[in-house]
This record gives C-alpha cells, sequence and structure tokens, in this order.
C-alpha cells in the first residue's frame, strides 16, 4: 500500500524523498530504515563537561535529512528526525548516572536568530524539542520543552576558526532568560567543535540548572581533527 500511495504520489503532484529524490510522498521507505535505525553514541571531542550523545554521524541520509529538514522546509521529515532525537536523549540520561532524575527532563533547544527564523519561517530546532518531549512523555518519561536560552551579542562567523578560538567567540553569547526545574538536556540538530553546547551549558549552569547533558542529531565527524573520516 505504501509503495503505491509513493508512487501515484510521484504520478500526481511530482512528490519525491526530500533525502534521496526517489518517488515518495516524504521520506521513501529506504531513508525512513535509516533514519529509523539511529545508532546513537557519545561525542568525545565535545568538551561541554556534561555527555553529549549523537543519534548518528552527519553523513550520507542523515546529513541529507538535515540539510533538508532545515534548510528546505522538509516537514515531512519532523517526527522520524524527533523520534531519533528522543533516543538520544534517552542516552544522556543513561550516561548522567546518579544525579539526573529530577523530573520533568526539560529539553531546551540551541536559540536560533531572528533572522534565521524569518527566513525558514520556523525554528526548526524548537520544533524538534517539542516533538522528542512529547514523544519521550508518550512512553512514560515526564517531559516538555523549553526555550530558556537567548542570544546576548553577535558572534563572528565561526568558519575557518580553531576550537579554542570558538569557544572564545562564544564565550559569553548566551544566557539563560529563566530558571526551570527538572532535568535539562540541550537540544541540537548538529554538533562539529561542541563549542556552542558548551556555552549553552555553561549559560544553564549560571543560572543554578541541573544540566544532564546534552542530545543532538547529528555530529560532523569528518570536521573534527581526531576523526577525519
Amino acid at each position: 500500500m505504501r509503495a503505491l500511495l509513493d508512487a501515484a504520489a510521484a504520478w500526481f503532484l511530482g512528490a519525491a524523498c526530500p533525502t534521496c529524490g526517489a518517488d515518495a510522498a516524504g521520506a521513501c521507505a529506504a531513508c525512513r530504515a535509516v533514519l529509523g535505525a539511529p545508532e546513537a553514541f557519545r561525542v568525545p571531542w565535545a568538551a561541554a563537561g556534561v555527555p553529549v550523545v549523537a543519534a548518528h554521524a552527519y553523513e550520507g541520509v542523515w546529513a541529507s535529512a538535515v540539510v533538508a529538514f532545515k534548510e528546505r522546509g522538509s516537514r515531512s521529515l519532523t517526527d522520524v528526525l524527533a523520534g531519533s532525537l528522543a533516543c538520544a536523549v534517552a542516552e544522556v540520561l543513561a550516561a548522567g548516572g546518579d544525579g539526573v532524575q529530577a523530573q520533568p527532563v526539560v529539553l531546551v533547544p540551541m536559540p536560533s536568530r531572528a533572522t534565521v527564523v524569518r527566513e525558514r519561517g520556523l525554528d526548526t530546532t524548537a520544533l524538534l524539542a517539542r516533538r522528542a518531549a512529547s514523544l519521550l512523555d508518550a512512553v512514560g518519561l515526564p517531559a516538555r520543552s523549553a526555550r530558556v536560552l537567548a542570544h546576548t551579542r553577535r558572534v563572528t562567523d565561526q568558519s575557518g576558526l580553531t576550537i579554542g578560538e570558538r569557544r572564545r567567540n562564544l564565550r559569553g553569547a548566551l544566557r539563560a532568560r529563566r530558571q526551570v526545574p527538572g532535568t535539562v538536556i540541550v537540544i541540537d540538530d548538529l554538533v562539529t567543535t561542541g563549542a556552542s553546547l558548551a556555552e549553552a551549558v555553561r549559560a544553564l549552569q549560571a543560572e543554578g540548572m541541573r544540566v544532564a547533558g546534552c542530545g543532538v542529531l547529528c555530529a560532523a565527524l569528518r570536521r573534527h581533527p581526531e576523526h577525519p573520516g
């Protein structure tokens, strides 16, 4: 039945899989199978002082899906990506050990610039955090999302900067607008050096919040010298 729906969508609507371009109404079966099987792992170089877990490496179908979701508005990917993100969050909690069981679990998305949100028509990271929280809540783990972080200033373009330069560039660039009770997990779509996550953790801890770790969709292994790919 799914194959028939995909064929009909391609014939009548010109629909295509947002990740590979195959005829499909939304993600094709092959891409859904990859995206629905996250291989969550701890990101060793993201020195945020707390566990950082990615659902998968930023490559292949996963890289295409993140770009399609963020840059091309492929909202049909929301649920499958949020499900993978929820798996990363569960791994963060498992890696956190004692002292991270305060409920509810609060997913705090990395803040997006207002100009970026206007261009995309949506805060994609906040959307994933909300959906992942609802999926976790549905399976018995009390969870919610909260947009707590805000930018305090503009930062220099990070491309071309070393890890140390990125961290200096971001130091003090975020603040927590309010406190939230529970166990906080920072959410993002992609980690490269971990500098942005480290700044988010710092800002939240500065306001006395308990940060269990960071959950992200993908880690860009090839962009880190320890993992040249």
